[in-house]
C-alpha cells in the first residue's frame, strides 16, 4: 500500500523514457496502486513504481536502506525472465534513476533498460573527452540522473 500523494510529477518525467522503451500503459492512480506504469515490448513486460527521492544521486545501498519498504513490496510481485520489476526514482529538479528490482538486490540500468556496467565518475573531476568519441558525446556518461527528455 502507498502512502501519500501519487508521483504526478514523476509520471509526466517517466512518460516519454518509457513510450521510448515500448507501449506504455499508464496504471490509474488509487490508494493500494503499487505499479504506475506498465511497459510492452517483444518479449519483455516491464512493471514500472515511480517514487520521489530526496537524493537521487545517493549511493545503491543507501537507497537500498532507505526505500526498503517499497523495493520489498515491488519484490512481491512476480517476476522472472520476461517480466522486469523497476523502480524509477526522480527529484523535483526533473531527473530520473532506474534500478530492476532482482531476487538479491537492486540493479541500475540506463534509460533504455539495459543494466549500467561501468561505476559512475566522482561528479568533482573533471571528465575528459576522448579525441575519438563521435560529435555529441562524452565518453563516462552514463544514465544516473536522466534528463527527462533527453534521448539516453
Amino acid at each position: 500500500m502507498t502512502r501519500g500523494r501519487h508521483p504526478d510529477q514523476g509520471r509526466a518525467l517517466a512518460e516519454p523514457v518509457a513510450r521510448r522503451r515500448g507501449m506504455a500503459h499508464v496504471i490509474e492512480p488509487g490508494q493500494n496502486t503499487l505499479l504506475d506504469l506498465v511497459i510492452t515490448c517483444p518479449g519483455i513486460l516491464c512493471a514500472v513504481t515511480i517514487r520521489r527521492a530526496q537524493h537521487l544521486r545517493a549511493p545503491l545501498t543507501e537507497i537500498e536502506e532507505e526505500f526498503g519498504g517499497l523495493i520489498g513490496e515491488v519484490r512481491q510481485l512476480p517476476g522472472g525472465e520476461p517480466v522486469s520489476r523497476e523502480i524509477w526514482w526522480y527529484n523535483r529538479a526533473g531527473y530520473l534513476r532506474f534500478f530492476r528490482v532482482d531476487a538479491t538486490g537492486l540493479v541500475e540500468l540506463a534509460a533504455d533498460g539495459q543494466p549500467l556496467t561501468e561505476k559512475p565518475e566522482n561528479p568533482k573531476r573533471k571528465r575528459q573527452v576522448s579525441p575519438t568519441a563521435p560529435v555529441g558525446e562524452v565518453p563516462g556518461d552514463s544514465a544516473r540522473g536522466v534528463p527527462a527528455g533527453s534521448g539516453t
